[in-house]
């Protein structure tokens, strides 16, 4: 038995009504590795096997990345919440796909439940063992801003839900000697995941670290055509980086990124000058704009 959130047409894609203030270009497989990274310990002491299978390939979408969180994590805290009054067995599978241009992600559970799950399941109050109530109806409205769709159905194996994103057409790589060696150092891991993605499926070679003292290292011993750095770490701060990196790579070379862009000191960087700044969040398409051109390091 399956309940669809339209009921006309199941799995229509709904276009949002404006775009998102925050819209940004996303790895969905990223997103769901960090939501279940946050809920593993949550899971463990209450003896839920979880099973996380994801596309070979990244899954990018566009979108808010906090709204797309927030979603994630009550879905997935509705289903652990669902396990505390259930005595079977305890099992979570996670998985995402890629179909027909929709990045596709499933969440099933153990969970043998009669047909009354399904009553206004978008909609209905907290009830104690049930999943309704428990973040989906948020989850729903969250997905659904982003073009996307949500279903929910009963089996014999359990409860599943499976959402759906429009992906983002990706970019052409570029090919043969055209491929650029780039050092992003970044102390957040899902900044440095999301950008070596991208830079990898647009051609280029990507090395990620989330130390700027042992990139500073790296760059005594290799060579690189461009090196991203962000402004704020609590290592050392990006500006401190880039003039101590000048010592091995021509200052043209090193791009500092920062969201804060509306700060004090980012205004004062700008009107200097002297400075290559790069606004996050970076979309693939403004990493390919940044690249397609540039020649590689022939020092």
């Amino acid at each position: 038995m399956v309940r669809m959130m339209e009921k006309s047409n199941p799995l229509k894609i709904f276009s949002p009504q404006k775009e998102l203030a925050g819209a940004a270009t996303l790895d969905l497989n990223g997103l769901v590795r960090k939501a279940v990274s946050l809920l593993e310990y949550q899971m463990r002491a209450r003896n839920i096997a979880v099973s996380v299978c994801l596309h070979k390939d990244p899954l990018f979408v566009k979108g808010d990345f906090h709204l797309l969180s927030q979603a994630l994590l009550h879905m997935l805290l509705g289903i652990i919440k669902s396990f505390e009054t259930y005595e079977g067995e305890k099992q979570l599978m996670v998985s995402t796909v890629k179909h027909e241009g929709k990045a596709v992600l499933n969440l099933s559970d153990s969970i043998l439940d009669s047909s009354d799950e399904l009553f206004d399941i978008f909609k209905s109050h907290d009830i104690p063992g049930k999943m309704r109530g428990l973040g989906t109806p948020l989850a729903h409205r969250i997905i659904k801003i982003h073009g996307g769709a949500m279903a929910f159905k009963l089996s014999s194996k359990g409860r599943s839900f499976r959402i759906e994103i429009p992906l983002l057409k990706t970019c052409s790589p570029r090919k043969g000697n055209g491929s650029l060696r780039i050092l992003v150092v970044d102390d957040d891991a899902i900044v440095v995941d999301v950008f070596r993605e991208f830079l990898e499926l647009l051609g280029h070679e990507a090395t990620v670290l989330r130390s700027p003292l042992k990139a500073l290292d790296l760059l005594v011993k290799e060579k690189f055509d461009f090196v991203l750095v962000d402004l704020r770490m609590p290592e050392m701060n990006g500006i401190t980086f880039m003039q101590k990196a000048e010592e091995f790579i021509d200052k043209n070379r090193l791009w500092l990124l920062t969201g804060d862009i509306l700060s004090f000191e980012v205004e004062l960087l700008k009107k200097r000058g002297n400075i290559r700044i790069l606004e996050k969040p970076v979309s693939i398409e403004r990493f390919k704009t940044l690249f397609d051109n540039s020649p590689g390091d022939d020092r």
